[in-house]
């Protein structure tokens, strides 16, 4: 077979020579064989017995095929894989046979070479390499990326996939191909980043931010070729918008909170002025969405989206990157608003567009938008003509049998929901009343709790508005109130029997009961749904919600998620949106009954173990303060507050001390863009007699116990008696203190956004001190200035005496130092409350082993300092009083930082002539042990009692510790100061203090 010529003419030549040889002898045939190879050039000899070698290797390869007919396409690529390449050296030497040819580069021919059989992992941590979906790959792959293409690069080739610093410089190349292929393994890369977050030594999305890959992707957005562009947006998108919270939100909508959204602005400590002066690159790593917006990214969206021939998907993105920018602040919500001609198209997106495409984004982003404000929400429904698409979407006119059919139906109804929240357009409620029966009727008919999720979303996107409705004005949905009522009442019997666990399910029934929540004042449905309510209580079916309550709650299983500084997000998926969960069912159902006020429901609430184990839980949370000061906790909050209130006017007795607690915790948790709840939780709860039940003769034995002198004829036993007698006195001045009077939820609200820091818990962990706090930022004598001090006083003993664990959560030192500012308050208030603040140091000293001024003080930035001016107060005003000389002697003791000691013994010694409290006042253990070492001070001590600027009448106290720890030194010690010592009390003059010393 001739193995140069080809075709038909190869067979025809091949069965020639075949006749010819067989008329041919053998030795004939290689004498023949010897002239042809005599005759032809060498070169050419070798050049076709090569050529022969080749054929012969390629259909052993053709034969394995054949055999083996049965092998699919990854046999077949495993079986060519395993034929190694041609030896790299015969390639170097027929190179120099042809034109520029000469120069042979080794390193670019290893790219021919076979990958190595084995690579061991290193134990440092290694670059991360990705392949085109932008998934992370194995360390090695033992060649089977090859045809991938994921071995094509300089570095590390025999490493699988992209590092995100080569896919950053293939990003600039002159290939088009190659740029695209780059900015979309990117964009892949972004959109997964939150799976490797704890793969990495520093998670994904941070390191990309710090790379400052935007300005890589913005530069990416300007490029000419509209692969590029419309790839960059993908990844844009991608960088800046979190999938997961958009996802999780958009869960929560048709919860009684879920129409409200969060704030991801950034808090700047920088003047606009200094801002102005930042570099773009210096700004987007303050700040990403404005540092965005400084390179005219909104105007090069609009172009793109008008002028531009852009595809769905590329839109899609686009709308998705508006959306987390109009999320940012109420600014960059104004800039989207005003950015010229951008929202009139994206108005033309929510019609039909080309090819067929509908785009729900744009409605989200209307909403989002109107959710800002309601002066944006009025614009929006009036200039946009938002209202006439939403209904047309509603009534199922348009986008029929569309694949986003039913988010465009949600999204239409929400944004409808947030424009009645705002008291807008709440005339067309009645205009589309006939198409809201038709869907109302629809769904008694055909949606069941077990039924498709679509349709429990679609059911509570429609019951949820005409709760927007019934909040406003019951009577415009009356005619809906018949089919509600069945609706519902077909609803809980299913829930009641069990026939859906889902999230969904809960959030349609708890929608139906929110209904008539709102409707109670005009339509009492307690009569017909009470038997219904009645069986879940009696049977499991309330329990079980309440385990799975607890099994799905934020406050108790939550992870907060650490976000970049500079791009905030939720950071988390909140168990409480997970498929089981029945938040929306039981808050709706507390809600009800609160409104109702069914003792005989309130108190099967109530009663059932299940709540008493959810609130344990909560209160028993490691991390509940910092997980109450998240978005996702405010629905588990309102629910909390309820369960407060119910038991208020529950006729049960049990549980107190869990539900006061639980009080006092909401107090410090609950967030300040929900301030208004406090007013109720102080009033009804905190300072409720329900939770005292004070008896006189149970205090008077607790006093007793105290054993406190009665000074100045003052009887301590009655402080607490007194405090109780005084308990509405002392919720006027906090209610006033903590401006909770007359707070309440503005309605209709001004906007539906939280503003930034809006999570913050609303009072500080020390509120029980605000009071004092304000008279000592004020340095001033206010009127009404010492009754404010008793009441805080009296409150501050009420706790420590009677619910001791509810002040806990504030270190005792800080305890310490907010009573130190009643001292600091005026030159003479605290002789007013002596007595209140001595019972009150009394309490601070119980924990005295818990003291340390070393801590950290939440306002305090160094406690030597504010040490400093209470001594200094106590120099000029006290007169030697002594209570207050008790708070100056508590960090003196033996066991706290020297310097104290060494400030008032030296710097601050006048203090030492006014310090005249009695050695009885203090528990003097505490300053004679353990033996004090400092030579400094001992040597102090010393020279103050021999000079007499310190005597035992005027400072019995510090006079002890002085004579103590100096004459216990020379005792016991042999070094040579000690020995220094003795030789000075020797040569003392004083004969008494000298034998004081000695002996």
């Amino acid at each position: 077979k001739s193995y140069i010529v080809t075709g038909e003419e190869a067979t025809l030549i091949h069965n020639e020579n075949v006749n010819k040889l067989l008329g041919m002898s053998e030795e004939e045939i290689i004498q023949e064989r010897e002239k042809i190879i005599a005759e032809l050039d060498p070169g050419i000899v070798k050049f076709l017995q090569d050529r022969r070698k080749k054929e012969e290797k390629a259909n052993k390869v053709d034969v394995n095929m054949v055999e083996d007919s049965d092998c699919d396409a990854n046999k077949f690529t495993d079986n060519v894989s395993k034929f190694k390449l041609e030896d790299v050296n015969e390639v170097k030497e027929l190179a120099y046979k042809y034109p520029h040819m000469d120069v042979v580069e080794d390193d670019k021919l290893k790219w021919i070479g076979e990958l190595p059989n084995e690579v061991k992992i290193p134990e440092d941590p290694y670059p991360a390499r990705f392949n085109f979906e932008g998934r992370l790959l194995p360390y090695c792959d033992k060649g089977e990326g090859v045809l991938q293409g994921l071995h094509n690069h300089g570095d590390e080739p025999e490493r699988p996939g992209y590092s995100l610093q080569e896919l950053i410089q293939l990003s600039r190349s002159t290939v088009l191909q190659q740029r695209v292929i780059a900015v979309n393994t990117l964009a892949n890369i972004m959109a997964n980043a939150s799976n490797y977050d704890e793969c990495f030594d520093m998670p994904l999305l941070p390191a990309l931010l710090e790379a400052d890959t935007f300005l890589l992707l913005r530069f990416s957005l300007d490029d000419p070729a509209q692969p590029v562009v419309a790839a960059a947006a993908a990844a844009i998108s991608n960088l800046i918008v979190n999938h997961l919270d958009e996802l999780c939100l958009d869960i929560l909508l048709g919860t009684p909170l879920g129409i409200q959204q969060p704030s991801f602005g950034v808090v700047l400590d920088v003047s606009k002025e200094d801002v102005a002066e930042l570099k773009d690159q210096e700004l987007l790593k303050l700040d990403m969405i404005k540092g965005a917006l400084r390179t005219d990214l909104l105007t090069r969206i609009k172009y793109i989206l008008v002028d531009l021939s852009t595809e769905p998907v590329e839109i899609k993105h686009m709308l998705k990157t508006i959306t987390r920018i109009a999320r940012h602040s109420y600014e960059t919500a104004d800039m989207v608003f005003k950015c010229p001609g951008l929202l009139a198209k994206v108005r033309t997106l929510v019609d039909k567009g080309d090819e067929g495409s509908y785009y729900p984004e744009a409605l989200k982003l209307f909403r989002i938008l109107s959710a800002r404000s309601n002066s944006l929400a009025a614009t929006i429904a009036s200039e946009f003509r938002i209202l006439e698409a939403i209904f047309s979407f509603i009534a199922g006119d348009r986008a029929q049998r569309h694949p986003e059919t039913m988010q465009l139906t949600l999204e239409s109804f929400y944004i409808w929901q947030t424009f009645l929240n705002y008291n807008i357009s709440l005339e067309t409620i009645g205009h589309l009343t006939p198409v809201l029966l038709r869907l109302l009727d629809a769904h008694y008919g055909l949606t069941d709790l077990n039924g498709a999720n679509s349709d429990l979303e679609h059911g509570t996107a429609l019951v949820s508005t005409f709760n927007c409705a019934a909040k406003l004005k019951p009577g415009i949905i009356a005619q809906a109130i018949p089919m509600l009522l069945n609706c519902t009442r077909k609803w809980l019997i299913q829930y009641e029997q069990g026939m859906s666990k889902s999230f969904q399910a809960s959030k349609l029934v708890g929608a139906s009961l929110n209904f008539f929540t709102y409707c109670l004042s005009d339509f009492d449905s307690s009569i017909e749904l009470f038997s219904i309510l009645e069986n879940i209580f009696n049977k499991s079916s309330f329990t079980q919600a309440v385990q799975r309550l607890r099994k799905y709650s934020w406050l108790i299983r939550g992870k907060i998620v650490s976000c970049p500084e500079n791009l905030p997000c939720l950071g988390s998926v909140p168990p409480t949106v997970q498929e089981e969960s029945s938040l929306p069912f039981v808050y709706a159902l507390a809600t009800y009954l609160l409104k109702s006020k069914k003792l005989t429901l309130i108190d099967a609430f109530i009663n059932n173990e299940e709540v008493t184990k959810y609130i344990t839980d909560v209160l028993k949370g490691q991390n509940v303060r910092l997980l109450c000061g998240h978005w996702y906790a405010r629905q588990e909050i309102y629910l909390l507050v309820q369960l407060v209130h119910l038991y208020v006017i529950a006729e049960i007795k049990e549980n107190e001390a869990v539900y006061h607690k639980l009080a006092f915790t909401l107090l410090i948790s609950i967030q300040s863009g929900d301030k208004y709840l406090l007013s109720d939780i102080i009033s009804k709860a905190i300072f409720n007699s329900k939770f005292f039940r004070p008896d006189v003769e149970v205090v008077s034995l607790k006093m007793q116990e105290l054993h406190l002198e009665n000074d100045n004829g003052v009887d301590k036993q009655q402080l607490l008696t007194k405090a109780l007698e005084d308990i509405k006195q002392i919720e006027s001045c906090y209610t006033g203190e903590l401006g909770l009077d007359g707070l309440v939820a503005p309605w209709p609200p001004v906007t539906l956004t939280g503003l930034l820091n809006s999570t913050q818990c609303a009072l500080p962990s020390d509120w029980i001190f605000m009071p004092i706090l304000r008279l000592y930022n004020n340095q001033r004598k206010d009127e009404n200035s010492a009754e404010i001090a008793v009441r805080c006083l009296q409150w501050f003993i009420i706790l420590e005496e009677l619910f001791p664990e509810v002040s806990t959560c504030l270190n005792v030192t800080a305890k310490y130092c907010r009573l130190c500012c009643v001292y600091l308050a005026g030159n003479d208030l605290y002789r007013d409350v002596a007595p209140l603040l001595e019972l009150a140091l009394y309490h601070i000293m119980k924990y005295s082993s818990q003291l340390d001024f070393e801590v950290s003080v939440p306002g305090l930035t160094s406690f030597y300092d504010f040490y400093r001016e209470v001594l200094e107060q106590f120099a000029f005003t006290s007169y030697g009083d002594h209570v207050f000389g008790k708070y100056v002697l508590v960090p003196l003791a033996q066991k706290y930082n020297i310097k104290y000691k060494k400030l008032i013994w030296s710097e601050m010694s006048s203090v030492l002539r006014a310090l005249s409290t009695s050695v009885n006042c203090v528990n003097m253990e505490f300053y004679l042990e353990p033996l004090e070492t400092d030579q400094d001070l001992l040597m102090t001590y010393l020279r103050a009692m021999a000079t007499g600027r310190i005597r035992e009448f005027w400072c019995p106290v510090l006079y002890k510790v002085a004579v103590h720890h100096v004459s216990c030194y020379v005792k016991e010690k042999s070094d040579k100061f000690a020995q220094l010592l003795q030789s000075r009390i020797d040569s003392l003059g004083n004969k008494e203090l000298k034998e004081l010393l000695l002996n």
